[in-house]
């Protein structure tokens, strides 16, 4: 087993441990920047992880585009999305990756935002994604 193998199997397990003991949650992954699923809970298939980390890297960029525009270009805290039957829930964790939580539509925000942070507190640090580089190093045609 690759440290990485090692980290992704720690961290499945924090991640496991946020979605069992905050009522409401029902998927919780560890995203990069630039859209690919790093990390995610038992019951969140491949596909639908994929899904998520795309759609959570759209949503955070448009907030840091917010932050640009009408803010003062710090970046982006917490986004969230309402959708019938649920909520989506995210948080930068670490350099270039975010932690995305979907929830059940009568679930506590306060609750699971809190428990969100105090994870990412514990694991922020150790969360790295660095930016997908082309093969052919950024160069264009």
């Amino acid at each position: 087993m690759s440290a990485t193998d090692s980290m992704r199997n720690q961290l499945g397990w924090l991640l496991e441990n946020l979605r069992d003991n905050t009522p409401g949650v029902m998927h919780v992954l560890v995203a990069s920047r630039d859209g690919l699923a790093m990390c995610g809970t038992s019951g969140l298939h491949t596909d639908h992880a994929d899904h998520l980390a795309a759609t959570t890297a759209g949503i955070q960029a448009l907030a840091l585009a917010a932050s640009a525009a009408f803010g003062d270009a710090s970046g982006s805290g917490q986004a969230m999305v309402e959708f019938g039957g649920g909520m989506l829930l995210m948080v930068p964790a670490g350099e270039g990756a975010h932690l995305a939580v979907i929830a059940e539509e009568g679930a506590d925000v306060g609750i699971v935002a809190h428990k969100m942070n105090e994870l990412v507190e514990q694991i922020g640090g150790f969360l790295t994604a660095a930016p997908r580089h082309s093969a052919d190093h950024g160069s264009r045609p």
